[in-house]
Protein backbone atom coordinates (compact mmCIF):
# COMPACT_ATOMS: atom_id res chain seq x y z
CA UNK A 1 0.00 0.00 0.00
CA UNK A 2 2.37 2.60 0.98
CA UNK A 3 5.01 1.98 -2.10
CA UNK A 4 1.41 2.28 -4.43
CA UNK A 5 1.35 5.57 -2.41
CA UNK A 6 4.60 6.43 -3.11
CA UNK A 7 4.44 5.79 -6.63
CA UNK A 8 1.05 6.50 -7.96
CA UNK A 9 0.04 10.09 -6.56
CA UNK A 10 3.51 11.29 -7.26
CA UNK A 11 2.81 10.19 -11.20
CA UNK A 12 -0.74 11.59 -11.03
CA UNK A 13 0.85 14.77 -9.67
CA UNK A 14 3.13 14.75 -12.01
CA UNK A 15 0.93 14.14 -14.80
CA UNK A 16 -1.58 17.23 -13.42
CA UNK A 17 0.96 19.34 -13.87
CA UNK A 18 1.80 20.18 -10.82
CA UNK A 19 5.76 21.58 -9.86
CA UNK A 20 7.74 19.06 -8.76
CA UNK A 21 8.54 20.37 -5.73
CA UNK A 22 4.97 20.41 -4.40
CA UNK A 23 4.24 17.13 -5.74
CA UNK A 24 6.90 15.73 -3.67
CA UNK A 25 5.64 17.94 -0.81
CA UNK A 26 2.22 16.64 -1.08
CA UNK A 27 3.06 12.89 -1.19
CA UNK A 28 5.26 13.04 1.62
CA UNK A 29 2.85 14.55 3.61
CA UNK A 30 0.11 11.77 2.29
CA UNK A 31 2.36 9.17 3.02
CA UNK A 32 3.07 10.53 6.59
CA UNK A 33 -0.99 10.19 6.76
CA UNK A 34 -1.01 6.61 5.77
CA UNK A 35 1.86 4.94 6.69
CA UNK A 36 3.57 6.79 9.45
CA UNK A 37 0.63 7.54 11.50
CA UNK A 38 -0.06 11.11 12.03
CA UNK A 39 1.77 14.67 10.37
CA UNK A 40 3.39 16.75 12.90
CA UNK A 41 2.97 20.37 11.61
CA UNK A 42 6.34 21.25 13.34
CA UNK A 43 7.98 18.43 11.18
CA UNK A 44 7.41 19.51 7.80
CA UNK A 45 8.48 23.45 7.87
CA UNK A 46 11.29 22.05 9.80
CA UNK A 47 12.52 19.20 7.67
CA UNK A 48 12.19 21.44 4.37
CA UNK A 49 14.28 24.03 6.15
CA UNK A 50 17.20 21.61 7.02
CA UNK A 51 17.30 20.47 3.08
CA UNK A 52 18.26 23.93 2.07
CA UNK A 53 20.20 25.36 5.51
CA UNK A 54 23.39 23.67 3.84
CA UNK A 55 26.11 25.50 3.19
CA UNK A 56 27.16 23.66 -0.25
CA UNK A 57 23.49 24.03 -1.34
CA UNK A 58 24.74 27.95 -2.19
CA UNK A 59 26.96 26.42 -5.00
CA UNK A 60 23.90 26.12 -6.80
CA UNK A 61 22.67 29.93 -7.21
CA UNK A 62 26.11 30.65 -7.56
CA UNK A 63 27.39 28.74 -10.53
CA UNK A 64 23.91 29.58 -12.03
CA UNK A 65 24.69 33.47 -11.89
CA UNK A 66 28.00 32.80 -13.23
CA UNK A 67 26.86 31.12 -16.12
CA UNK A 68 24.20 34.08 -16.67
CA UNK A 69 26.74 36.38 -16.68
CA UNK A 70 29.24 35.05 -18.77
CA UNK A 71 26.44 34.29 -21.58
CA UNK A 72 25.38 38.11 -21.78
CA UNK A 73 28.48 39.13 -21.11
CA UNK A 74 30.15 37.83 -24.42
CA UNK A 75 32.29 35.06 -23.62
CA UNK A 76 30.08 32.87 -25.36
CA UNK A 77 31.17 34.46 -29.09
CA UNK A 78 34.96 34.50 -27.79
CA UNK A 79 35.01 31.06 -26.37
CA UNK A 80 33.43 30.32 -30.03
CA UNK A 81 36.53 31.83 -31.92
CA UNK A 82 38.62 30.37 -29.96
CA UNK A 83 37.22 27.02 -30.89
CA UNK A 84 37.03 27.51 -34.54
CA UNK A 85 40.64 28.90 -34.26
CA UNK A 86 41.69 25.26 -32.73
CA UNK A 87 39.75 23.13 -34.91
CA UNK A 88 37.81 25.35 -37.66
CA UNK A 89 40.36 24.21 -40.13
CA UNK A 90 39.55 20.37 -39.95
CA UNK A 91 36.56 18.97 -42.28
CA UNK A 92 33.12 19.65 -40.86
CA UNK A 93 35.37 22.31 -38.88
CA UNK A 94 32.43 24.10 -37.33
CA UNK A 95 30.94 21.20 -35.86
CA UNK A 96 34.10 20.00 -34.07
CA UNK A 97 34.23 23.98 -33.40
CA UNK A 98 30.67 23.22 -31.61
CA UNK A 99 31.89 20.39 -29.70
CA UNK A 100 35.21 21.79 -28.38
CA UNK A 101 33.61 25.54 -27.77
CA UNK A 102 30.82 23.36 -25.46
CA UNK A 103 33.76 21.43 -23.73
CA UNK A 104 35.47 25.07 -23.13
CA UNK A 105 32.22 27.22 -21.89
CA UNK A 106 31.14 23.87 -19.92
CA UNK A 107 33.91 25.16 -16.90
CA UNK A 108 31.66 28.29 -16.57
CA UNK A 109 27.71 27.44 -16.72
CA UNK A 110 27.56 23.93 -15.65
CA UNK A 111 24.39 23.43 -16.68
CA UNK A 112 23.21 21.25 -19.85
CA UNK A 113 19.93 24.13 -21.09
CA UNK A 114 22.37 26.89 -19.89
CA UNK A 115 24.92 25.98 -22.66
CA UNK A 116 22.02 25.13 -25.50
CA UNK A 117 20.28 28.17 -24.65
CA UNK A 118 22.98 30.79 -24.85
CA UNK A 119 26.30 29.26 -26.63
CA UNK A 120 23.52 27.00 -28.83
CA UNK A 121 22.46 30.12 -30.43
CA UNK A 122 25.51 31.29 -31.66
CA UNK A 123 26.69 27.45 -32.50
CA UNK A 124 23.89 27.38 -34.66
CA UNK A 125 23.87 30.90 -36.13
CA UNK A 126 27.64 30.55 -37.02
CA UNK A 127 26.58 26.69 -38.74
CA UNK A 128 23.90 27.89 -40.90
CA UNK A 129 25.66 30.89 -42.16
CA UNK A 130 28.15 28.89 -43.57
CA UNK A 131 25.86 26.42 -45.38
CA UNK A 132 25.68 23.46 -42.89
CA UNK A 133 22.18 22.39 -42.85
CA UNK A 134 19.45 22.87 -39.93
CA UNK A 135 19.49 19.50 -38.87
CA UNK A 136 23.27 18.89 -38.54
CA UNK A 137 23.90 21.95 -36.89
CA UNK A 138 20.96 21.71 -34.44
CA UNK A 139 22.00 17.85 -33.63
CA UNK A 140 25.52 18.78 -32.59
CA UNK A 141 24.36 21.74 -30.85
CA UNK A 142 21.71 19.58 -29.13
CA UNK A 143 24.29 16.98 -28.13
CA UNK A 144 27.21 18.59 -27.17
CA UNK A 145 25.51 20.73 -24.85
CA UNK A 146 25.62 17.32 -22.24
CA UNK A 147 28.69 17.45 -21.77
CA UNK A 148 28.30 20.52 -19.48
CA UNK A 149 27.56 18.88 -16.54
CA UNK A 150 29.84 16.47 -16.82
CA UNK A 151 33.11 18.65 -16.58
CA UNK A 152 32.87 21.28 -13.59
CA UNK A 153 31.40 23.02 -12.16
CA UNK A 154 28.12 21.15 -12.50
CA UNK A 155 24.83 21.98 -10.69
CA UNK A 156 23.83 18.35 -10.71
CA UNK A 157 26.87 17.76 -9.65
CA UNK A 158 26.48 20.41 -6.69
CA UNK A 159 23.14 18.43 -5.74
CA UNK A 160 24.08 14.91 -6.19
CA UNK A 161 27.08 15.80 -3.72
CA UNK A 162 24.45 16.93 -1.28
CA UNK A 163 22.12 14.09 -1.59
CA UNK A 164 24.75 11.11 -1.93
CA UNK A 165 26.76 12.86 1.24
CA UNK A 166 30.21 12.83 -1.11
CA UNK A 167 32.65 15.63 -1.82
CA UNK A 168 31.35 18.32 -4.89
CA UNK A 169 35.34 18.96 -5.61
CA UNK A 170 35.76 15.14 -5.62
CA UNK A 171 32.64 14.91 -7.84
CA UNK A 172 33.60 17.52 -9.91
CA UNK A 173 37.32 16.14 -11.02
CA UNK A 174 35.45 12.98 -11.21
CA UNK A 175 33.64 13.94 -14.36
CA UNK A 176 36.26 15.58 -16.26
CA UNK A 177 37.69 12.28 -17.77
CA UNK A 178 34.44 11.19 -18.93
CA UNK A 179 33.37 14.28 -20.34
CA UNK A 180 36.50 14.02 -22.03
CA UNK A 181 35.46 10.73 -23.43
CA UNK A 182 31.94 12.33 -24.56
CA UNK A 183 33.45 15.26 -26.80
CA UNK A 184 36.27 12.95 -28.35
CA UNK A 185 33.43 10.88 -29.27
CA UNK A 186 31.56 13.22 -30.54
CA UNK A 187 34.36 14.81 -32.70
CA UNK A 188 34.86 11.55 -34.14
CA UNK A 189 30.96 11.44 -35.01
CA UNK A 190 31.31 15.20 -36.70
CA UNK A 191 34.46 13.76 -38.95
CA UNK A 192 32.70 10.33 -40.25
CA UNK A 193 29.33 12.87 -40.80
CA UNK A 194 31.88 15.64 -42.99
CA UNK A 195 33.50 13.16 -44.42
CA UNK A 196 30.31 11.04 -45.83
CA UNK A 197 28.06 14.41 -46.61
CA UNK A 198 31.05 16.63 -47.89
CA UNK A 199 30.80 19.51 -45.11
CA UNK A 200 33.21 22.49 -45.76
CA UNK A 201 36.15 23.67 -43.38
CA UNK A 202 37.79 27.01 -42.80
CA UNK A 203 40.61 28.38 -43.74
CA UNK A 204 43.77 27.71 -41.45
CA UNK A 205 43.98 30.61 -39.22
CA UNK A 206 47.16 33.21 -39.89
CA UNK A 207 49.64 33.52 -36.49
CA UNK A 208 47.69 37.00 -35.92
CA UNK A 209 43.61 35.49 -35.83
CA UNK A 210 45.30 32.67 -33.69
CA UNK A 211 46.68 35.42 -31.26
CA UNK A 212 43.49 37.83 -31.44
CA UNK A 213 41.23 34.93 -30.91
CA UNK A 214 43.43 34.00 -27.69
CA UNK A 215 43.99 36.84 -26.22
CA UNK A 216 39.99 37.17 -26.28
CA UNK A 217 39.20 34.06 -24.39
CA UNK A 218 42.10 33.95 -22.19
CA UNK A 219 40.24 35.50 -19.02
CA UNK A 220 36.94 33.70 -19.79
CA UNK A 221 39.29 30.29 -19.82
CA UNK A 222 40.90 30.81 -16.40
CA UNK A 223 37.69 30.15 -14.50
CA UNK A 224 37.62 26.67 -14.62
CA UNK A 225 41.39 27.09 -13.70
CA UNK A 226 40.41 29.36 -10.59
CA UNK A 227 37.32 26.65 -9.88
CA UNK A 228 39.52 23.39 -10.08
CA UNK A 229 42.75 24.71 -8.77
CA UNK A 230 41.42 26.44 -5.82
CA UNK A 231 39.66 23.08 -5.03
CA UNK A 232 42.72 20.74 -5.62
CA UNK A 233 45.08 23.12 -4.07
CA UNK A 234 43.09 23.76 -0.60
CA UNK A 235 42.68 27.43 -0.81
CA UNK A 236 38.73 27.39 -1.02
CA UNK A 237 35.59 25.09 -0.70
CA UNK A 238 33.27 24.84 -3.86
CA UNK A 239 30.78 26.97 -2.38
CA UNK A 240 33.47 29.40 -2.16
CA UNK A 241 34.63 28.97 -5.43
CA UNK A 242 31.25 29.55 -6.62
CA UNK A 243 31.29 32.85 -4.97
CA UNK A 244 34.64 33.70 -6.96
CA UNK A 245 33.59 32.72 -10.10
CA UNK A 246 30.73 34.77 -9.85
CA UNK A 247 32.85 37.96 -8.34
CA UNK A 248 35.01 36.59 -11.64
CA UNK A 249 32.23 36.71 -14.43
CA UNK A 250 30.70 39.86 -13.31
CA UNK A 251 34.08 42.15 -13.27
CA UNK A 252 34.70 40.58 -16.55
CA UNK A 253 31.60 41.49 -18.32
CA UNK A 254 31.13 44.86 -16.41
CA UNK A 255 34.89 46.21 -16.61
CA UNK A 256 37.24 44.46 -18.52
CA UNK A 257 34.88 43.71 -21.76
CA UNK A 258 32.20 46.01 -20.54
CA UNK A 259 29.22 44.27 -22.51
CA UNK A 260 26.98 43.78 -19.19
CA UNK A 261 25.11 46.90 -18.85
CA UNK A 262 23.41 47.54 -15.49
CA UNK A 263 20.06 46.48 -17.08
CA UNK A 264 21.55 42.94 -17.86
CA UNK A 265 22.45 42.62 -14.75
CA UNK A 266 19.22 42.87 -12.88
CA UNK A 267 18.14 40.51 -15.28
CA UNK A 268 20.64 38.19 -14.75
CA UNK A 269 19.73 38.42 -10.62
CA UNK A 270 16.03 38.32 -11.38
CA UNK A 271 16.82 34.95 -13.57
CA UNK A 272 19.10 33.26 -10.85
CA UNK A 273 16.70 33.83 -7.93
CA UNK A 274 13.84 32.88 -9.89
CA UNK A 275 15.62 29.53 -11.00
CA UNK A 276 17.32 29.25 -7.37
CA UNK A 277 13.57 29.78 -5.75
CA UNK A 278 12.66 26.32 -8.19
CA UNK A 279 15.53 24.40 -7.16
CA UNK A 280 15.70 25.43 -3.65
CA UNK A 281 12.08 23.99 -3.24
CA UNK A 282 12.86 20.92 -4.90
CA UNK A 283 15.51 20.42 -2.64
CA UNK A 284 13.42 21.60 0.18
CA UNK A 285 10.89 19.05 -0.19
CA UNK A 286 12.96 16.28 -1.77
CA UNK A 287 14.14 16.56 1.93
CA UNK A 288 11.13 16.13 3.31
CA UNK A 289 10.01 13.45 1.03
CA UNK A 290 13.13 11.45 1.78
CA UNK A 291 12.96 11.88 5.41
CA UNK A 292 9.41 10.34 5.06
CA UNK A 293 10.36 7.37 2.94
CA UNK A 294 12.85 6.34 5.45
CA UNK A 295 10.73 6.11 8.53
CA UNK A 296 8.29 4.21 6.08
CA UNK A 297 10.83 1.71 5.33
CA UNK A 298 10.50 2.04 1.28
CA UNK A 299 14.32 2.00 0.60
CA UNK A 300 14.85 -1.52 2.71
CA UNK A 301 11.86 -3.00 0.71
CA UNK A 302 13.57 -1.88 -2.40
CA UNK A 303 17.02 -3.44 -1.54
CA UNK A 304 15.37 -6.20 0.28
CA UNK A 305 13.65 -6.60 -3.58
CA UNK A 306 17.02 -6.12 -4.97
CA UNK A 307 19.17 -8.53 -3.30
CA UNK A 308 16.64 -11.98 -3.55
CA UNK A 309 17.29 -11.70 -7.54
CA UNK A 310 20.34 -9.61 -7.91
CA UNK A 311 23.85 -10.89 -6.71
CA UNK A 312 26.36 -9.25 -9.09
CA UNK A 313 27.71 -5.40 -8.86
CA UNK A 314 27.45 -5.64 -12.14
CA UNK A 315 24.10 -6.36 -13.35
CA UNK A 316 22.63 -3.86 -10.52
CA UNK A 317 24.78 -1.42 -12.54
CA UNK A 318 23.30 -2.35 -15.64
CA UNK A 319 19.24 -2.39 -14.10
CA UNK A 320 20.14 0.84 -12.69
CA UNK A 321 21.38 2.74 -15.90
CA UNK A 322 18.21 1.09 -17.49
CA UNK A 323 16.07 2.46 -15.25
CA UNK A 324 17.70 5.84 -14.84
CA UNK A 325 17.87 6.24 -18.84
CA UNK A 326 13.76 5.94 -18.29
CA UNK A 327 13.28 8.02 -15.99
CA UNK A 328 15.27 10.62 -17.52
CA UNK A 329 12.92 10.64 -20.53
CA UNK A 330 10.21 12.11 -18.00
CA UNK A 331 12.03 14.12 -15.17
CA UNK A 332 13.60 17.08 -14.92
CA UNK A 333 17.66 15.95 -13.88
CA UNK A 334 17.86 18.07 -10.11
CA UNK A 335 14.37 16.58 -9.52
CA UNK A 336 15.14 12.94 -10.45
CA UNK A 337 18.26 13.23 -8.37
CA UNK A 338 17.08 14.17 -5.21
CA UNK A 339 13.44 12.07 -5.31
CA UNK A 340 15.55 9.06 -6.10
CA UNK A 341 19.30 9.08 -4.07
CA UNK A 342 17.25 8.45 -0.90
CA UNK A 343 16.00 5.14 -2.35
CA UNK A 344 18.78 4.16 -3.93
CA UNK A 345 21.45 4.94 -1.18
CA UNK A 346 20.89 1.65 0.70
CA UNK A 347 21.66 -0.84 -2.85
CA UNK A 348 24.85 1.30 -3.51
CA UNK A 349 26.29 0.63 -0.08
CA UNK A 350 25.34 -2.99 -0.19
CA UNK A 351 26.32 -3.64 -3.29
CA UNK A 352 29.79 -1.82 -2.94
CA UNK A 353 29.30 0.61 -5.25
CA UNK A 354 31.41 3.96 -5.30
CA UNK A 355 29.01 6.63 -4.83
CA UNK A 356 31.32 9.10 -6.54
CA UNK A 357 31.52 6.31 -9.85
CA UNK A 358 28.09 6.19 -9.47
CA UNK A 359 27.12 9.79 -9.47
CA UNK A 360 28.92 10.22 -12.48
CA UNK A 361 26.77 7.30 -14.10
CA UNK A 362 23.56 8.76 -13.29
CA UNK A 363 24.03 12.67 -14.14
CA UNK A 364 25.36 10.85 -17.84
CA UNK A 365 21.81 8.87 -18.03
CA UNK A 366 19.94 11.56 -16.82
CA UNK A 367 21.74 14.64 -19.67
CA UNK A 368 20.98 11.53 -22.39
CA UNK A 369 17.00 11.98 -20.28
CA UNK A 370 17.51 15.92 -21.81
CA UNK A 371 17.98 14.44 -25.56
CA UNK A 372 14.83 12.34 -25.22
CA UNK A 373 11.23 12.32 -26.04
CA UNK A 374 8.59 13.35 -23.97
CA UNK A 375 10.17 15.17 -21.98
CA UNK A 376 13.65 16.27 -22.81
CA UNK A 377 14.14 20.06 -22.32
CA UNK A 378 17.26 20.14 -24.27
CA UNK A 379 15.07 19.14 -27.55
CA UNK A 380 12.72 21.79 -27.25
CA UNK A 381 15.19 24.92 -27.13
CA UNK A 382 16.94 23.26 -29.19
CA UNK A 383 14.32 22.96 -31.72
CA UNK A 384 13.15 26.29 -30.91
CA UNK A 385 16.88 28.33 -31.52
CA UNK A 386 17.11 25.85 -35.00
CA UNK A 387 14.04 26.35 -36.19
CA UNK A 388 13.93 22.48 -36.39
CA UNK A 389 10.89 19.85 -35.41
CA UNK A 390 11.59 18.18 -32.21
CA UNK A 391 10.77 14.58 -34.43
CA UNK A 392 13.06 16.18 -36.70
CA UNK A 393 15.60 16.84 -34.17
CA UNK A 394 15.27 13.19 -32.42
CA UNK A 395 15.97 11.90 -35.81
CA UNK A 396 19.16 13.84 -36.71
CA UNK A 397 20.36 12.91 -33.15
CA UNK A 398 20.82 9.04 -33.82
CA UNK A 399 24.36 9.01 -34.36
CA UNK A 400 24.98 11.10 -31.36
CA UNK A 401 22.91 8.64 -29.11
CA UNK A 402 24.68 5.64 -30.00
CA UNK A 403 27.56 7.10 -28.90
CA UNK A 404 26.41 8.77 -25.90
CA UNK A 405 25.60 4.80 -25.02
CA UNK A 406 29.03 3.89 -25.79
CA UNK A 407 30.24 6.52 -23.06
CA UNK A 408 28.24 5.46 -20.65
CA UNK A 409 29.39 1.75 -21.41
CA UNK A 410 32.64 3.15 -20.87
CA UNK A 411 31.91 4.71 -17.46
CA UNK A 412 29.96 1.80 -15.92
CA UNK A 413 32.37 -1.24 -17.07
CA UNK A 414 35.58 0.86 -16.44
CA UNK A 415 34.90 2.77 -13.00
CA UNK A 416 38.86 3.76 -12.94
CA UNK A 417 37.81 6.28 -15.18
CA UNK A 418 35.76 7.80 -13.11
CA UNK A 419 37.92 7.34 -9.89
CA UNK A 420 41.41 7.78 -10.92
CA UNK A 421 41.75 11.45 -11.34
CA UNK A 422 39.80 12.27 -8.11
CA UNK A 423 42.34 9.70 -6.28
CA UNK A 424 45.23 11.43 -7.98
CA UNK A 425 44.53 14.96 -7.00
CA UNK A 426 42.78 14.37 -3.81
CA UNK A 427 43.91 13.16 -0.72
Amino acid sequence: MTFLVFIGLLIVLFLLGMPVGFSMAITAVVLMLVDVGSVRTVMVPQTMTSGVSSFIILAVPLFVLTGKLMNVGGVSDRIFRFANVLVGYLPGGLGHVNVVSSVLFSGMSGAAVSDAAGLGQVQIRAMRRHGYDKSFSSAVTAASSTIGPMIPPSLPAVVYAVSAGVSVGALFIAGILPGLIMAALMLGVVAYLAYIRGYPREAFPTAREAWTAFRGAFLPLLTPVIIIGGIVGGTFTATESAGIAVLYSAVLGLFVYREISWGGLVQALRETAQLAAAIGLIVAAATLYGSVLIRAQIPQAILESFTSFVDSQLLVLLILNFFLLLVGCFLETIAAITILMPLLGPVLQVFEIDPLHFGVIMILNLMIGLLTPPLGLVLFVISKIGEISVPGLVKALGPFYLILLVALAIVTLFPGVVLWLPGMLIS
